[in-house]
């Protein structure tokens, strides 16, 4: 039989999943010549092999492929043009124009959303910019409304002598040819080399203006766990200011979970922040079922056994220090979970989602952090 916290986590849950049904996601566009690296890009920066994600088909346009986030476990759309052949330059920018302008159509409203981010890759093994690659981004930087968002990716830059002379080149061509503030990144798929990666991903978030969007492109990067936590901590500071205010006038234990959903919020925003749910959808299709139940539980019998430990339960009341805290180390252990597993999923280990979350687990993190947060007070 269920206590009172797990019939309102559960009931938490099942909101928070609802309204995630019909949530929006940035859309990414790729351009450049075929062979100019496009796909390898993708899986330096989300770990994903587009041929080999599910069995979902892409859909296809005139100018190439659609990834639909929701369809194979990513919170962003990819837009992968077909590339253009040396002698078909024209007729590949006269097909992808419109969708620079007008945006792509959203997989359920019908509705065109724009292009947040545009990549326009060139591979430093070619060893010069084509005249096409020079018209195209002429035009999309005299276009106001889209040439901010668009810079050059450098690919295959592991080719480029150590001192990424061949890369210097293309962009002093580039800067004299189309403008001289045009962002570029030098790029490879090794995964020992990092390059610019984390600054073109830090330059493709601060492109993105809507904060929800902001985030979840974060979420499905797979390259700087930094960025992660940091948005996981926000996420904490915002839920433990709340946590504490609706403790205020302290309430008593049996009513702590009024709690509940501000914890379950607060939880479901870390894990989608670090992309677990993305994650564990595309390795096991649990994440909606089994594994949030999971949580729930762990969550649940967590916090009544913390509860109280973490500060004076006087005459069985909970505090705002208490709510406080007790929301702080709940979140603070999510984050590291979710930090420890993602890093072995970048590192290219498996992981059994349904036990990362269990209840010794939870439990064993949030003693750590109380551990950590009574050190940092002393």
């Amino acid at each position: 039989m269920m206590n009172k916290f797990e019939e309102n986590m559960n009931a938490a849950w099942e909101k928070y999943q609802s309204e995630k049904k019909n949530e929006l996601y940035p859309n990414i566009m790729l351009l450049g010549i075929s062979g100019a690296g496009k796909s390898s890009l993708i899986n330096a920066i989300f770990k994903r092999d587009l041929a080999k994600v599910s069995n979902v088909k892409p859909e296809t346009k005139g100018y190439g492929k659609i990834y639909y986030g929701k369809q194979y476990g990513l919170s962003v759309n990819l837009i992968d043009t077909a590339g253009y052949e040396m002698n078909q330059g024209n007729d590949y920018y006269e097909s992808v124009k419109p969708i620079l302008e007008n945006g792509i159509e959203n997989e359920h409203s019908g509705e065109n959303e724009k292009i947040h981010i545009i990549w326009y890759c060139i591979s430093v093994a070619n060893e010069r910019v084509e005249d096409m690659d020079i018209k195209i981004l002429r035009d999309i930087c005299n276009n106001a409304q889209i040439r901010n968002r668009v810079c050059v990716v450098f690919t295959k830059c592991d080719l480029d002598t150590e001192d990424g002379e061949k890369a210097a080149i293309l962009k002093k061509i580039l800067r004299d040819k189309v403008c001289d503030d045009l962002y570029c990144f030098e790029t490879c798929n090794d995964a020992e080399l990092e390059l610019d990666i984390p600054k073109l991903i830090k330059w493709s978030a601060n492109q993105i203006d809507d904060k929800d969007l902001r985030e979840k492109f974060v979420a499905s990067q797979m390259h700087d766990l930094k960025a992660k936590r940091k948005q996981a901590n926000e996420a904490i500071a915002t839920a433990v200011t709340a946590a504490g205010a609706a403790a205020a006038i302290p309430i008593p234990f049996s009513d702590a979970a009024i709690l509940v959903p501000i914890q379950v919020a607060m939880v479901a925003k870390i894990i989608d922040l670090y992309g677990v749910s993305d994650l564990a959808a595309i390795s096991k299709g649990l994440i909606g079922d089994i594994v949030i139940s999971q949580i729930g539980k762990s969550i649940s019998a967590s916090i009544l056994k913390m509860i109280p430990i973490v500060g004076q339960v006087v005459g069985s009341v909970v505090n705002a220090g208490v709510a406080a805290s007790i929301t702080g180390i709940l979140g603070t252990a999510i984050s590291a979970i979710c930090y420890v597993n993602v890093k072995k999923y970048m590192n290219g280990e498996s992981i059994d989602w349904t036990m990362a979350f269990s209840a010794e687990m939870v439990e064993k993190a949030m003693k750590a952090a109380k551990e950590n947060a009574i050190k940092s007070e002393e």
